[in-house]
């Protein structure tokens, strides 16, 4: 059972760090604009095709789920 704590552990700090990375790239698209690369590009434009793709009804209400769970992380 500590096997899959630890695992499950590692892929949660996996998934934590891409979320920043991806934050971070944004970052750098908002500063630089158009001449930010075009790795930095090709994230930023892979987003908004989602985004897109979702619609802004979903993103609201998969934007309160999160925040829901996240109240009951910490309250729990």
């Amino acid at each position: 059972m500590r096997l899959v704590d630890s695992v499950r552990g590692l892929f949660l700090r996996l998934i934590e760090t891409g979320y920043v990375f991806v934050a971070f790239i944004v970052l750098i698209y908002i500063l630089l604009g158009a001449d930010s690369g075009v790795y930095v590009l090709s994230v930023v434009s892979n987003l908004t095709s989602l985004i897109a793709l979702i619609g802004p009804q979903s993103l609201v209400g998969i934007a309160i789920v999160l925040a829901l769970v996240h109240l009951a992380r910490r309250h729990g």
